[in-house]
């Protein structure tokens, strides 16, 4: 059984219904076995209930009653001045807004950003006594190459493996 036509049967044991629909319902219940039980059921909870209620008094009229509730109500409602009454409100409002866009900036700048390594050397001044250092670094690359060289183990080259440019021959200019 739905849970709508359990709602319905209920009204129907209440006497909530129309005279229409009461008969719609009833004419249904002649057919429905679970329906019949469960309407036998409720109507044996209402009977159950019915006169365990303590009856309550009211000293005043119900209309009296009532306006003394709307009354403490109002009272007790915050008025519009005492809304505005905390400027700093507004500022708080403001600044924790400002705080997490600016948390939110620094996330995305630090996942945007490309991790680079930390660097081990700055740099490298491990030559010896007559040794020579060429340093090579590139940026794009991130790359640093140093090469290191005892001139007393190279070979110096000879004085005649290079003609000297004579007049007849012309000069080359390197740029």
């Amino acid at each position: 059984m739905n849970h709508n036509l359990e709602l319905k049967l209920q009204a129907w044991v209440d006497g909530e219904l129309s005279p229409a629909e009461a008969r719609g319902v009833g004419e249904a219940l002649a057919s429905d076995a679970e329906g019949n039980s469960f309407a036998a059921e409720l109507r044996s909870v209402r009977a159950a209930m019915a006169g365990q209620e303590m009856p309550r008094s009211v000293p005043e009229t119900r209309d009296f009653y009532w306006s003394k509730i709307a009354r403490q109500i109002e009272r007790e409602a915050p008025t519009p001045q005492a809304v505005h009454a905390r400027p700093l409100a507004g500022w708080q409002r403001w600044l924790a807004s400002a705080a997490g866009f600016a948390a939110l900036a620094c996330v995305l700048l630090l996942a945007l950003k490309p991790f680079a390594p930390p660097t081990t050397f700055d740099e490298i001044s491990a030559t010896g006594e007559g040794m020579e250092a060429v340093t090579f670094h590139d940026q794009s690359a991130g790359m640093t190459v140093v090469w290191l060289q005892d001139p007393s183990q190279v070979e110096q080259p000879a004085s005649d493996a290079m003609p000297a440019p004579d007049s007849e021959q012309g000069t080359v200019e390197m740029e």
